[in-house]
């Protein structure tokens, strides 16, 4: 669907101004340990599938950049909620690359890795940013 290198700048553009963060793709290509997924899908007539994932550590330094406040301090709730505005911000950015003139659906968060099924096709991309792994998948079968 994109480059790397372009979904990289996609999701940079969003976490530059969120966070201060500008991702990059990763050099490592086992995909992190997932904590918490956040999905959400464009219906219409070329569906696509958008989850942003990461581990803990990951979640929780984001998190902790966006709000301001130390890591320790955060409950899941807070991250969660987090994670669907990140999604949400990101699928417009895909939206706008991918050329789509459709909806954005509501995002939902998921713990670790359960729509990463083996039945479904996704692309994943793994960036990177001062040792936060992000893993943005992306799959033309919605979920």
């Amino acid at each position: 669907m994109l480059s790397a290198e372009r979904l990289a700048t996609s999701v940079s553009r969003v976490t530059v101004t969120m966070l201060g963060l500008t991702f990059r793709p990763a050099i490592q290509t086992a995909r992190p340990l997932l904590w918490r997924t956040a999905m959400l899908n464009i219906p219409g007539a070329r569906p696509v599938a958008i989850a942003l994932s990461s581990d803990r550590r990951g979640c929780a330094a984001l998190a902790s950049a966006m709000l301001g406040m130390e890591e320790d301090e955060l409950d899941c709730s807070m991250i969660d909620d987090f994670l669907r505005e990140l999604v949400n911000m990101t699928a417009g950015q895909i939206k706008s690359e991918l050329s789509l003139d459709q909806a954005l659906g509501l995002p939902r968060v998921l713990d670790g890795e359960p729509i990463f099924d083996a039945s479904r096709a996704w692309t994943h991309y793994i960036l990177d940013s001062n040792s936060i792994s992000l893993v943005v998948s992306l799959s033309s079968t919605l979920v």
